[in-house]
């Protein structure tokens, strides 16, 4: 690995534990982040169901299913299983989950304003820049399976 990928690597790791440890005790009773970024997927997806939101997040189907436990307990999500196939479990955000994820959402990009003002003039081609990366990110996924360098 170059020294400019690890140290790409331990800034992005510090950014998002710092923004974790600011926006943690933020989160609406009783939110979790992984519960929050379970939260987010359910809103990002066009038709989200249990087994596409484990593929989303690279877990078992089994973790999402104890997750979506809790936030159903809480109010955040709603379930239903498909009437052609019972097999499948439609996932849902309802009132209180969107504004659980809105209030979040909110937090998090106000952390975020506040990081990128420190950069003054150079914060627009910072993020022009991370929005190539990220497109790369994804081009690199869609076109070859991770294999480790020998």
């Amino acid at each position: 690995m170059s020294d400019l990928a690890r140290r790409f690597q331990k800034a992005l790791h510090r950014l998002n534990t710092q923004l974790g440890q600011w926006l943690t005790p933020a989160l609406p009773e009783p939110l979790t982040p992984g519960q929050v970024l379970l939260l987010y997927a359910v809103q990002q997806s066009q038709a989200c169901t249990v087994s596409s939101l484990a593929e989303s997040m690279a877990v078992k189907p089994s973790a999402i299913t104890v997750m979506l436990d809790r936030l159903e307990q809480h109010g955040f999500v709603e379930r239903q299983r498909d009437q052609r196939d019972r097999r499948v479990v439609h996932v849902h955000l309802t009132a209180a989950g969107q504004a659980a994820l809105r209030r979040v959402t909110a937090l998090h990009a106000d952390a975020v304003g506040r990081c990128l003002a420190q950069l003054g003039e150079q914060a627009e081609p910072f993020v022009q820049t991370l929005e190539r990366l990220a497109q790369a990110a994804s081009e690199l996924a869609l076109a070859t399976p991770f294999k480790e360098e020998s």
